[in-house]
């Protein structure tokens, strides 16, 4: 707050200046250098004037001017104020975010090493499962071609069979004279008889 001395320290050098300007306008006037009566006449109500026009302001002026300054004041302070704690905010902000950079790099880390190991258990889990599929292929193609095998053998000993009995029949024909097909003939009928008999 201004004090009222500063204020008359100051009326004080303004109506000096004044004065020096009278005094100064005064010497260039037809080379006198004196101070004329009109000039001091002019100079009082300048200073009268301006004293009043200070006092009134300073009346009524004062607490707005004040208020306005205090105002613009408080509110550079609390601007001030708000940009430190958007400054600490942001540090704060900025040493969080490094901190989950760091630990972003780690978790990528932890997810790759889990990625390749999951991809290590899939592989031996995939071969595995092929090897057991291989396995089972080669059971069952085992087992087919055994199968086969078993076919082959009985057409086999049936072609051989039928072979036997056909060629056993033509030997029999070629052997077998017409004499000794009447005595099997006979035979055979003496046998259902016997047993339709008994």
């Amino acid at each position: 707050m201004i004090r009222m001395k500063e204020i008359v320290s100051f009326l004080l050098i303004l109506l000096l200046a004044g004065v020096e300007l009278v005094w100064a306008a005064g010497g260039g006037e037809g080379g006198s250098h004196g101070v004329t009566p009109t000039q001091l006449k002019n100079l009082f109500w300048f200073t009268l004037n301006f004293i009043a026009l200070v006092v009134i302001l300073y009346k009524f002026a004062r607490k707005p001017v004040v208020n306005m300054f205090k105002s613009r004041q408080e509110n550079i302070l609390r601007q001030y104020n708000e940009l430190l704690e958007k400054k600490r905010e942001a540090e704060a902000k900025y040493l969080e975010l490094q901190e989950k950079v760091k630990n972003l790099e780690k978790e990528a880390q932890a997810i790759y090493e889990n990625y390749v190991a999951q991809g290590l258990k899939e592989k031996e889990r995939i071969i595995e499962e092929a090897n057991l599929q291989a396995e089972r292929i080669k059971q069952q193609t085992e087992l087919y071609i055994q199968q086969e095998i078993e076919k082959a053998k009985n057409m086999l000993r049936e072609e051989v069979a039928e072979a036997a009995v056909k060629l056993a029949e033509d030997l029999l024909r070629k052997s077998i004279t017409e004499e000794d097909q009447k005595k099997i003939y006979k035979e055979f009928i003496n046998e259902i008889r016997g047993r339709v008999v008994h």
